[in-house]
Order: C-alpha cells, then sequence, then structure tokens
C-alpha cells in the first residue's frame, strides 16, 4: 500500500495518546493528567503546520502512481504530456502529485463556502504550471503556495470589477475563475487560456530575474497574428483593460507553438531558453 500522507500516519500516535490522556484527565480530574496532554498537543499542532513539508519530502523520495482517472484527464487536455516518453511522463506525474501536495487550493463563491477542491480539479490546475516547467529544476512556485479557485468572475479588494485570474506575489496566491479554466482547457483554442495566463504571471513575479525579451511597442500586433483571439478579446476573457503582454506571449508559447514560432521566432528562443525545452 503507498502512503500519500505521511504526516498522518506520523500524528496518528500523538492522537491517541492524545485521546487516552484526556480520558484520564476525564476520569481524575485532580490529578495532573492535563499537563502531560500538552506534550502530543503540541506535536499534533506542528505536524499539522508542517505537514505540506513533511508529505512533500515523503512523495519526493517515494513517488505514488497517478489514478487512472488522471491519467485519463492528461492524456485528453495536455498535447505536451501526449508526445513525452514514458521516462519524461514518469517524471511528469511525479512533479504534478508534488506539486498538488504542496498547495492549498481553496474553493471561494461556491454552493459551499470553502468547501474542499476535488482531487482531479487540483491536478487539472496544478497541470498548467508542471507542464510550463517541466525542462526546468524548479517547478514548484514556491513563492505560490495557495491557489484560490471561485467558480464565474470574481471581484476582488483590489480590483473591484469582475475579472477571471489574478496573482500576489507578496501573499502568495493566484487567484482563477474554474469555469474559464476549463473552458480553455476542454476547447483549446476556442477560448484565450486563463490557466496558463495566471501561472505566465506567477513565473515572471516569481522569477523576475529571468532574461526575458525585450518587446516591441506593436507586439499587439504580432499576439493577433498568433492568437485565435484578438487582442480585445483576450482582455474581455481576462477582464482587464491592460495587461502586460509578456504573460499573454508566455500562454501562446506553450498553447500555439507552431504558429509563435513561425511569428514570432526570436521570442520563441528566448522563451526556450528561460524554460529549458
Amino acid at each position: 500500500m503507498k502512503i500519500h500522507k505521511l504526516s498522518r500516519i506520523v500524528a496518528m500516535p500523538f492522537f491517541v495518546l492524545a485521546v487516552v490522556i484526556g480520558y484520564y484527565a476525564f476520569k481524575h480530574p485532580l490529578e495532573n493528567y492535563l499537563i502531560w496532554g500538552l506534550l502530543p498537543a503540541a506535536a499534533l499542532i506542528l505536524i499539522y503546520l508542517f505537514s505540506p513539508q513533511i508529505d512533500y519530502w515523503w512523495l519526493g523520495r517515494n513517488p505514488v502512481e497517478l489514478d487512472q482517472q488522471i491519467t485519463d484527464l492528461l492524456h485528453g487536455t495536455n498535447p505536451d504530456y501526449v508526445a513525452m516518453s514514458q521516462d519524461q511522463k514518469n517524471e511528469f506525474n511525479k512533479r504534478l502529485t508534488l506539486f498538488t501536495t504542496g498547495k492549498e487550493f481553496i474553493a471561494k463563491g461556491m454552493e459551499k463556502e470553502n468547501m474542499d477542491v476535488p482531487f482531479d480539479v487540483q491536478n487539472m490546475i496544478s497541470q498548467i504550471p508542471v507542464t510550463m516547467t517541466m525542462g526546468r529544476d524548479d517547478f514548484t512556485f514556491r513563492q505560490f503556495d495557495r491557489i484560490v479557485l471561485y467558480k464565474h468572475p470574481f471581484g476582488s479588494p483590489l480590483h473591484r470589477f469582475l475579472h477571471t485570474m489574478e496573482t500576489h506575489a507578496e501573499d502568495g496566491v493566484v487567484i482563477l475563475s474554474l469555469e474559464h479554466v476549463q473552458a480553455a482547457m476542454m476547447n483549446p483554442g476556442h477560448h484565450y487560456d486563463v490557466g496558463y495566463h495566471a501561472f505566465a504571471e506567477a513565473f515572471t513575479g516569481a522569477y523576475p530575474k529571468e532574461n526575458y525579451p525585450d518587446l516591441p511597442n506593436d507586439i499587439w500586433d504580432s499576439i493577433e497574428k498568433i492568437s485565435p483571439q484578438n487582442k480585445q478579446m483576450i482582455l474581455s476573457t481576462l477582464g482587464f483593460q491592460n495587461v502586460d503582454p509578456m504573460p499573454v506571449l508566455i500562454t501562446l508559447y506553450f498553447r500555439q507553438k507552431e504558429k509563435f514560432q513561425s511569428v514570432l521566432p526570436k521570442v520563441a528562443v528566448s522563451l526556450k531558453q528561460i524554460f529549458n525545452l
């Protein structure tokens, strides 16, 4: 049997000890059992706080096989994954498990607030940054430890109008409209890919010192030659009046590879070097 959550195994004896001490404290309220209960309580708190790191460390050394449902999802939505060799797929699967385990997924604006994000949805989102960074050693976007999912476009304290993605490097959060991520993933080319754009923006925020290419003033003319959607459609999908073109270019580099290399060969070379593909 493969262990996915080592932190739960480690926590179990401390939990049992806490229950036993609690039982004796209830039966003998005048004794000092509650003082002894501080030890397992403190251990459980520490395990809870560091559970992502514990599980990440364990899975890095003991990778588990992906569920068939997840591999089917990858084959149906990720052409980069389909084109990989079996060794590359094995590495991808390991990274996907590590990435998903190391992030906190938070559902907002759903029928049930703060409901658990389904496992397949977590993997559907996580495959995006894992695909982008397959050529790099640092693939975890460590600055971003929380991924917040809204069902539909959302407003925020910083942007009070409806939009479909937002990233905050200082807070370590990526926020997405799940509806728009799914639409682009299930019907590639018909919708601008909000998910890739968000993680492209997160990448530039996490790695600002990379040798990004200089862009001409008319870069949007080239973008419109590559993208199935024009500038206005892209902005409308994102929900902003203006955006940095670099995340747009990174998105198109991964989602419209052949056309991108034809229209912007020098930029393609620069991005290929950054992502080590």
